[in-house]
């Protein structure tokens, strides 16, 4: 219903209902599937930094009319809890919109009781954990440097918390941890977490070919382990949100969120701002960054009304003829974030 209620907006006013500020791009892990780690090396133009507090208040001072009207604000698709000035942005924020809700993405490595208490003085309709699996050993294969007794420990403690019943998890499925699947959502359920996401692995790079489990022709091993997955959740009173393992052109939904850079840019996603590859059916394509204009250069809603950038949204809303630059992104096939199938 939410989602229903913010396209309605969009369409009624003829603004954004999503936006995202990059006021980080730059992570505490190094997780190998991650494209920032790319940054500087494959994605030459990628920069690793964190946003000042004086840069942030001329961003929400260009966005202010924008920001107005939005239901939901973003800071940064990275581990925003890294910037010090977090607090204080979203302060700026609500003097905005007293309206505008914070959704809270984090691998809880940063994330300590102090930071928890701040973040309960804010509207954050949801807290999502990046978990990976239930065992010690396959989360912390797949993820660098994270701690799995940590993220764990986290999830105990916001239960303590008003974020009782705003929990959420995200699985990363890969050929390295689709076998816990199953009994990873006896396992978060029992941690009291009820909504689950489920994406496929992005391959970004040939070197991260092979730990995909989508194909052309689909899985039989996968969808086997998806289904039981979602019986188990059907019976804990879960929501859990899927992904396709077979692709079906239908488009991205990342392109809704008007996304800016940290240099002002507007691009359609944090993977487009800047030029990262995307490897799909053995093929690697890497294109220049899809930029629509800068924020301090021309009035954002100007950007945003561009004739350029609706039929770029409008591509994938339709689900057809793509943008050359998204084609080998797998979430324009319901293969990762957009367009999931949620069962309750």
């Amino acid at each position: 219903m939410s989602r229903v209620l913010m396209g309605a907006k969009k369409y009624m006013y003829g603004y954004p209902q999503a936006i995202s500020i990059q006021t980080v791009s730059a992570c505490n892990l190094k997780c190998k599937h991650c494209f920032i780690n790319d940054y500087r090396i494959d994605i030459e133009d990628g920069v690793i930094k964190i946003m000042k507090f004086h840069e942030f208040v001329m961003v929400a001072e260009r966005l202010k009319p924008m920001l107005k009207k939005a239901s939901i604000c973003y800071f940064s698709t990275f581990e925003a809890i890294l910037n010090k000035n977090l607090f204080k942005m979203m302060d700026l924020v609500l003097d905005i919109n007293p309206s505008i809700q914070f959704p809270f993405l984090s691998n809880t490595m940063e994330l300590s009781i102090d930071k928890i208490k701040q973040l309960e003085k804010y509207p954050v309709p949801e807290i999502n954990i990046s978990l990976d699996g239930c065992s010690k050993k396959v989360v912390e294969d797949f993820k660098t440097e994270v701690s799995f007794d940590k993220i764990i420990e986290t999830i105990q403690l916001l239960n303590t918390t008003s974020f009782k019943n705003k929990i959420a998890v995200t699985f990363v499925a890969h050929t390295g941890n689709i076998q816990e699947l199953p009994d990873y959502v006896d396992f978060v359920n029992a941690l009291g977490v009820k909504q689950i996401y489920v994406s496929n692995i992005l391959t970004f790079t040939k070197n991260l070919e092979g730990l995909e489990l989508y194909s052309k022709n689909g899985n039989a091993a996968a969808e086997a382990l998806f289904n039981k997955a979602i019986q188990r959740a059907k019976k804990n009173k879960q929501i859990i949100s899927m992904p396709q393992l077979t692709p079906t052109l239908k488009g991205c939904q990342a392109s809704e969120t008007f996304f800016v850079d940290l240099n002002g840019n507007v691009a359609p996603c944090d993977f487009l701002a800047v030029s990262t590859p995307f490897t799909l059916w053995g093929q690697t394509t890497k294109n220049a960054p899809v930029i629509f204009g800068n924020i301090y250069n021309e009035e954002p809603i100007s950007i945003y009304r561009k004739q350029a950038f609706k039929n770029f949204r409008q591509a994938h809303r339709e689900g057809k003829n793509l943008p050359v630059e998204c084609e080998n992104c797998i979430d324009a096939y319901g293969l990762m974030c957009s367009n999931r199938t949620v069962h309750y």
